[in-house]
């Protein structure tokens, strides 16, 4: 992950980039595609704390060798998750079947290189194709976990941790209660974006079509 704001800026415009060329359908409006994430994931699923976080279902086969990073704090309560470096994802639920666990667990088994996207229309988690085995050549990003925009119930950008200053980090707020947090250095930035977006996109549609991205729009 990129801490250093300038390179960050760098990233952000080259993944916007790349989804509007490879990925967006014709009239999709992106709102917020994050960069990837080269660090762990945790989760806090019921009362089961995983750092890093396994995935317990079958998932696309990644083509990648496994990193040398090291292992996320033991005991490190997970409200603090963000003071663990090791550590760039944090999901939070009630069991294994929820939005959030479903998309850290394409986040973990992809080593940071898949990322989550939000436009007008839907949610997913993005992988680059050359990173799956079997992807077919001419393809560039690769989509799994779609589901439509609505589910998304609120997208913020809080501060967590005990450091000084404490961690930016994005805050995906499903209607199935869990939470998917992403640790971003432009995280005020590019909610405070996503929301301008969302909000430009609500104005120019017909009042019953105003559910589209339910965490705005209302």
């Amino acid at each position: 992950m990129e801490e250093d704001p300038r390179k960050a800026a760098q990233i952000d415009e080259i993944v916007e980039t790349e989804l509007a060329r490879h990925w967006l359908a014709q009239g999709e409006r992106l709102l917020l595609g994050c960069p990837p994430v080269r660090a762990h994931v945790g989760s806090l699923v019921g009362d089961r704390r995983r750092a890093p976080h396994v995935p317990g279902r079958q998932l696309p086969v990644v083509r990648l060798e496994r990193p040398r990073w090291p292992l996320p704090v033991a005991d490190l309560p997970g409200e603090d998750w963000t003071d663990d470096p090791t550590l760039g994802h944090w999901a939070v639920a009630d069991h294994d079947g929820r939005i959030a666990v479903r998309l850290a667990d394409h986040l973990a088994v992809s080593h940071g290189e898949a990322r989550v996207v939000v436009t007008d229309r839907r949610i997913a988690v993005v992988y680059p194709a050359n990173c799956l085995a079997g992807a077919p050549a001419q393809e560039v990003l690769t989509t799994f976990e779609e589901m439509e925009a609505r589910r998304l119930a609120a997208l913020d950008a809080p501060f967590l941790g005990r450091s000084v200053p404490p961690r930016s980090v994005i805050a995906f707020r499903f209607t199935d209660g869990s939470v998917l947090y992403t640790r971003d250095v432009h995280a005020v930035m590019k909610v405070r974006r996503a929301r301008e977006r969302a909000e430009a996109q609500c104005a120019s549609l017909p009042a019953p079509d105003r559910r589209i991205t339910a965490w705005h729009c209302g």
